[in-house]
């Protein structure tokens, strides 16, 4: 026992170490002093179902960074509400375009988009996201002046409202994806500092050359893939990145704040507890070498919470996060086949033999 525990303490140790060492080799790319891409190259593309009312915010600050179009693809029975919510904005009508998907799969919404963009460089951003930055695209754009680079995404923070800034009003679901989001910003730069990869490309904004995603090979193996006899709908973006890296693309991670966007995270519970009431003993030790041990939680809850103060009350559920987060995984692994938990309700379509 005492020889696996040393063992694990030195793992710890050296982990921390490279994780230190490519924290800090890891920069951003500059601006560069001429520019071969503009605002005028980049097509918006946003699939979109079940769209909630704070589109019509996030489609206001995406026009004033003024692209060259947004396309909306939707489905034929969201539209009717699509149109109601980009009423406000009816001055920049030519700027906008709504496509209708035959199938509300993501994927294929993405695709229906892509036929319909006519950019250099295609922006897939989702339908609750927003560019609080004016600084977004010139900075997203910025690696593409690598002509070996087909993709590129930046910071994805959450979108807290001013008046939930407050450690008697934030819920601990909010607290926590405001954490998760954080944690990943650390991860994505850590493992691109290592080896130029990235584990997934997250399409919360995610800048892709026209090129890629107009290839019909790439379209193919983007929409059709099957688990369990069923058109899958999710992890889009970890298989939009596969196919990218497959294709002999690099990428780049822009983790600056002039490259940062926000998005609407759940005020209420969407995650499933998982017991641990079966092993107190096991469960308190654990607690005790995250919080206390050389890679503990301690130093990376200090950081969080010096940016977001008003999170301090909801340490407990950052805690229960990270402890569930591996039984979460399996249990994802084992059911992809079902979506049914997404936050946007798809159309379920099981391919027959």
């Amino acid at each position: 026992m005492a020889v696996a525990l040393g063992a694990l303490w030195a793992w710890s140790v050296l982990d921390k170490i490279v994780i230190s060492y490519y924290a800090r080799k890891y920069k951003p790319v500059p601006l560069p002093k001429k520019q071969n891409y503009s605002h005028e190259d980049v097509s918006i593309i946003v699939p979109t179902i079940d769209t909630e009312s704070t589109f019509t915010e996030c489609m206001r600050l995406w026009l004033k960074a003024n692209p060259r179009e947004i396309i909306i693809a939707t489905v034929e029975r969201n539209r009717t509400r699509v149109v109601e919510l980009i009423e406000p904005l009816r001055q920049n009508a030519d700027k906008i375009i709504i496509v209708t998907a035959p199938l509300a799969n993501k994927r294929h919404q993405l695709m229906v988009g892509v036929k319909a963009a006519s950019g250099k460089i295609f922006a897939l951003v989702d339908d609750d996201v927003y560019w609080r930055v004016d600084t977004v695209v010139p900075y997203l754009l910025a690696p593409f002046e690598d002509a070996e680079v087909g993709a590129v995404a930046g910071i994805q923070s959450a979108e807290i409202p001013s008046e939930r800034q407050d450690a008697r009003v934030i819920t601990p679901w909010e607290a926590t994806a405001t954490f998760d989001l954080n944690q990943w910003k650390v991860s994505r730069e850590v493992h691109f500092a290592a080896d130029g990869g990235c584990w997934c490309l997250s399409a919360r904004t995610l800048f892709v050359r026209a090129s890629i995603l107009q290839d019909q090979g790439f379209a193919d193996s983007y929409t059709q893939e099957v688990i369990g006899r069923r058109i899958v709908n999710t992890a889009d973006d970890v298989v939009l990145t596969g196919l990218i890296f497959d294709r002999g693309w690099k990428v780049s991670i822009q983790n600056t704040p002039e490259g940062e966007v926000t998005t609407n995270i759940p005020q209420d519970h969407r995650l499933i507890y998982h017991s641990i009431s079966h092993s107190l003993i096991n469960s308190y030790a654990y607690i005790v070498w995250m919080a206390f041990g050389w890679n503990g939680w301690l130093p990376t809850y200090r950081g969080f919470l010096k940016r977001y103060p008003y999170c301090g009350r909801q340490v407990w559920a950052f805690l229960l996060m990270d402890y569930i987060g591996p039984i979460v995984d399996i249990y994802v692994y084992l059911t992809m086949n079902n979506d049914n938990w997404l936050t946007r309700t798809a159309d379920i379509k099981d391919i027959e033999y």
